[in-house]
């Protein structure tokens, strides 16, 4: 322990020595008000646009670090009252080899050419929103926050945009309406920082400037968009309802139509502090969770995918970023022990930010078991310096059992991305109690965290304790009664040749006892290499030895009993891949070596096709083959997407996904037709078949036909 406080202690006095910088003018452009807004149809050379200034001067991020674009960007900032207009030139000098497979709304586009926009309109460095559009009109957004460490890609809001690829280049236009933000009305400067992603080169170029320190989308070096004179939210009045009709088939019970309305209220009580409330919500639009293989004694973790419980999420984040403990996590709502929906019967939410102060308040009435269950979270913060903070936290609620069970804690965090000139350096304590029903003592949870994540060298140290009766009755814990100690380091040079962008050698490292002190586990993993070329393929390698201490006995699989006492196995893992951003790629990975007693080999494919711009299909394997003293057993997990992209605001997904172990087909197919932002119709079908390769009959099935609406006001 004292090393890790001779640590602590450093990395705190290093932050601190860097929390206070001259400060450095940021560059700017004007936002000019225009009276005739343009047409949002991707045509960017008209009239409307003629008065705008012109953003040209963009830099390269990679693959060298600060030297002028290779293809000029044009970009052009316009607004009105209602909206906020930029309009992006994307000139190519090879124009037929711009890389555009995306159409959907919020599809992955890390594998096309883009432009994206990050604005934080209360010029506080550290939160912003985020959007992005692809050369044939895919757009997504997201929010960021602490500086861009954490992105919620899985928020969505009401805005448009269009695209078209011409004989220079590509074209895009993107209408914000200023509802859809949160700002301060008489605040005329926001931060502003654009993107643009060339595929084929593997290049990212940046304005106002370009840095491989920076998290991905950083917000510190931003620079800012001034003039925003005049422009309002409204009343900041939101209703958005939706009505359903359904028909649910069991093979243990009668079928079953459904008819089902409810209603989202969202309000703008003030300019940074937004209030929801949500009657009968309804769900039956979210995408399914991918089947995963899990041979570890810890329950997996599965992020979160409701509009409702993303939309503000990040003003619930607290302490570490490692998912090992969360003390609010919203999956736990409407959903009992076993992970079975339950109904919502109705749910209030208050987030945003005032001044230096940044609040989350969640309230969700359940229906558990024919009785209305209430769960409670509220998250608070303080801005400190220029990137640092201090908050609590506090939640009540039990998704795991019976019995009332609530939880309090605190944290603090130390961060800079001017160490050392632009590097980032962050350190974060924290320290949580539980309260739960029938359990007394022996219930706190509290670590440290220090982080130094840059390109050449990223480090990584921690520690934390956790007690055997600490639970968080609405988080994730996957493992108590543990006493952590981790670090991890990677070195990532960039040689420049052969067509080499960027080779990483590394390790991690982790040691985990009981309070008691009796080791747990025991991880080294070695990373001899990985290789990230200018084509955007990737080979990695890895070496892993491994201590595990089992107290019972592990029941890994229904027929399978892995002994009690002290195991030690080392195994070796090599994966490749192409650049998805070709129209077929492919993936492969290779694990083999010791496993407790025995012997484990994993072998997984993957395969992507772009048949065409409408039709995508993409499929996966995995093999897991365990050899132990009392039998081998083999566990395979085969997925299928089918995707049916018809334009950016008509779409069909199906999903079909099989494992060996349950012997079950999940099939979940989504259309979704988007009218306009905020109103869209949507049917979903999910089904399930028992013994698929014996049997043709579905055993559960529903289908629902729902419509959201959006009233703005």
């Amino acid at each position: 322990m004292s090393s890790l406080r001779s640590i602590v202690t450093g990395a705190a006095v290093a932050i601190l020595l860097t929390v206070s910088p001259l400060l450095q003018a940021a560059p700017a452009v004007r936002a000019v008000f225009t009276s005739t807004p343009p047409k949002i149809d991707g045509q960017v050379d008209t009239d409307e646009w003629a008065a705008a200034e012109v953003i040209d001067a963009f830099l390269q991020r990679e693959p060298v670090e600060g030297a002028p674009a290779s293809e000029l960007t044009e970009v052009r900032i316009l607004y009105d009252q209602d909206f906020l207009y930029f309009g992006f030139r994307c000139f190519d000098s090879e124009p037929d080899r711009i890389t555009a497979k995306e159409l959907a709304r919020d599809a992955d586009l890390s594998q096309d050419d883009r432009v994206q926009i990050i604005i934080e309109t209360f010029l506080d460095r550290r939160n912003g929103y985020w959007f992005q559009i692809g050369p044939r009109g895919s757009i997504g957004d997201a929010l960021v926050s602490d500086n861009g460490s954490r992105f919620n890609k899985q928020w969505d809001g009401l805005w448009a945009g269009r695209a078209q690829i011409r004989n220079d280049g590509w074209h895009a236009e993107v209408a914000l309406p200023f509802k859809t933000l949160s700002f301060s009305p008489g605040q005329t400067t926001w931060g502003l920082k654009l993107l643009r992603h060339i595929k084929r080169k593997e290049e990212r170029v940046d304005w106002p400037s370009g840095n491989l320190n920076t998290y991905t989308f950083q917000i510190s070096d931003s620079g800012d968009l001034e003039g925003l004179e005049g422009i309002s939210q409204g009343i900041g009045l939101d209703l958005r309802p939706y009505g359903l009709l359904g028909h649910d088939h069991y093979s243990e019970g009668d079928d079953e139509w459904v008819a089902d309305a409810g209603l989202d209220l969202f309000y703008q009580l003030t300019p940074g502090l937004k209030a929801a409330v949500t009657l009968n919500t309804d769900f039956a639009e979210t995408e399914v969770d991918s089947r995963r293989i899990n041979l570890t004694r810890f329950p997996l973790f599965f992020p979160e995918k409701r509009d409702f419980f993303l939309d503000g999420s990040n003003y619930f984040t607290f302490g570490p970023t490692r998912n090992t403990l969360i003390p609010f996590f919203s999956r736990r709502l409407g959903l009992d022990s076993n992970g079975n929906p339950i109904p919502i019967i109705a749910g209030g939410k208050l987030t945003g930010q005032q001044g230096s102060w940044n609040l989350g308040i969640v309230d969700i009435v359940e229906d558990r078991e024919g009785n209305p269950s209430n769960s409670f979270a509220a998250r608070v913060t303080h801005n400190l310096f220029k990137q640092s903070s201090i908050g609590a936290i506090l939640t009540s609620g039990n998704s795991l059992g019976d019995g009332n069970s609530s939880l309090i804690g605190a944290d603090f965090k130390l961060a800079s991305s001017e160490f050392r000139g632009n590097r980032n350096i962050e350190l974060s304590l924290w320290g949580l109690k539980s309260f739960t029903e029938g359990l007394t003592g022996r219930d706190t949870a509290e670590g440290v965290q220090f982080l130094y994540p840059n390109d050449f060298l990223n480090l990584g140290a921690g520690f934390q304790q956790i007690e055997e009766n600490f639970v968080a009755g609405i988080g994730f814990v996957p493992r108590s009664d543990i006493r952590e100690s981790y670090v991890n380091a990677r070195l990532g040079p960039r040689p420049g040749r052969a067509g080499i962008r960027q080779v990483y050698f590394g390790f991690d490292f982790d040691y985990i006892t009981n309070l008691d002190n009796r080791l747990l586990t025991r991880q080294a993993s070695f990373i001899p290499l990985q290789l990230r070329f200018d084509s955007g393929d990737t080979i990695s390698t890895e070496l892993t030895s491994q201590l595990e201490y089992l107290e019972e006995d592990f029941q890994i699989h229904p027929d399978h009993l892995i002994g009690s006492g002290q195991h030690e196995f080392h195994y070796y893992r090599a994966e490749f891949q192409t650049a998805r951003r070709r129209n077929l790629w492919f993936s492969t990975g290779y694990r083999w070596g010791s496993f407790f007693d025995g012997r484990r080999t994993d072998s997984s494919a993957s395969v992507g096709y772009k048949v065409a711009v409408p039709l995508y299909l993409e499929a996966s394997y995995e093999r897991n083959r365990v050899d132990l003293p009392d039998g081998a057993f083999t566990v395979n997990v085969s997925r299928l997407n089918a995707n049916v992209l018809f334009s950016p605001d008509l779409t069909l997904y199906s999903f079909l996904q099989y494992d060996n172990l349950s012997k079950k087909m999940g099939w979940q197919s989504r259309f979704y037709w988007i009218l306009k932002p905020g109103n869209e119709i949507i049917l979903v079908w999910n089904s399930t078949w028992r013994d698929p390769l014996e049997s043709v009959d579905l055993a559960d099935c529903t289908l629902r036909f729902k419509i959201n609406y959006n009233y703005r006001f």
